[in-house]
């Protein structure tokens, strides 16, 4: 039986774009996945790139991109979210970069040529909202990627998002029926109600997974990183939020996130995972 469907997921963010925008600011978590996302897109991409983000949402991570100099292109599968991008790009003073926006599904990258741009962003949920399907939306990121091309992608991580919500796991047990989050266990899969009791129906990966898929493509694995290890966790959030209030010593919070974030013992450890990857020549 087919799980992924498209208009589940452009539904939910059609109507919650505004929580989109929201996500990386509202918590400190959310700030330290923004961090360490940001470090990647400046680490790899460059001045007068041009650049295809997959999903953006309402922009935050277009609008680094902008800062850095690149020229992009934009696609999401939810109107709501297109005008919002363009709002707050445009509220931003960088609407200039944008390319153009277009609203389509990562399984079907209908009319952008083959080898098109520079680097392909894909941060947040696209790879892990096509479930079964994710193949043909790698098959699509690398085909409009250049030869020798970047391709940054963040997918969302089962161990890691267990680490944070344990808590609400077994507050949920007697209500969500315990075979339903044994299931998520084996399977990785988000769906029917237990994906309507949290946001959407999706898949979360391990590491372990994530990586042997992406070994059957023609690509180097240039870098990995959890999107976050010390901020996990609910018993966190209110001890984060006073770190946040001294600046020396959230920078330097901020500073060793990102290196434990690159241990191996540690990518599965946030709620998603980084992989920076380069298609072959």
């Amino acid at each position: 039986m087919k799980k992924y469907d498209s208009k589940i997921i452009e539904g939910h963010f059609d109507k919650d774009a505004h929580l989109e925008w929201e996500r990386l600011d509202r918590t400190p978590r959310g700030k330290v996945q923004f961090h360490i996302h940001q470090y990647y897109l400046r680490k790899y991409i460059k001045k007068g790139d041009r650049v295809l983000e997959i999903g953006p949402g309402p922009g935050r991570f277009t609008i680094e991109l902008a800062k850095i100099g690149a020229r992009i292109g934009i696609v999401d599968i939810a109107n709501a979210q297109l005008k919002m991008n363009e709002d707050k790009v445009r509220e931003a003073g960088y609407e200039d970069c944008i390319e153009w926006r277009r609203k389509l599904d990562i399984l079907n990258l209908d009319g952008i040529p083959d080898n098109e741009f520079d680097s392909t962003v894909v941060f947040g949920g696209p790879l892990s909202y096509v479930l079964e399907f994710v193949n043909q939306a790698l098959d699509e990121v690398i085909r409009v990627t250049k030869p020798g091309g970047i391709i940054l992608t963040s997918v969302m991580s089962c161990l890691g998002t267990f680490h944070h919500l344990i808590r609400n796991v077994f507050d949920e047990w007697d209500h969500m029926g315990l075979e339903n989050f044994d299931a998520i266990v084996d399977t990785g899969d988000v769906l029917g109600k237990m994906a309507d009791k949290g946001t959407h129906q999706c898949h979360m990966f391990r590491w372990s997974e994530y990586r042997e898929l992406l070994s059957r493509y023609p690509v180097e694995i240039l870098d990995i990183s959890a999107a976050n290890f010390l901020s996990t966790g609910l018993f966190n959030e209110e001890y984060l939020t006073e770190l946040m209030g001294d600046e020396e010593k959230w920078n330097m919070f901020l500073k060793w996130e990102l290196e434990f974030c690159k241990e191996p013992g540690a990518i599965d450890g946030g709620t998603h995972m980084i992989a920076i990857l380069r298609t072959n020549s």
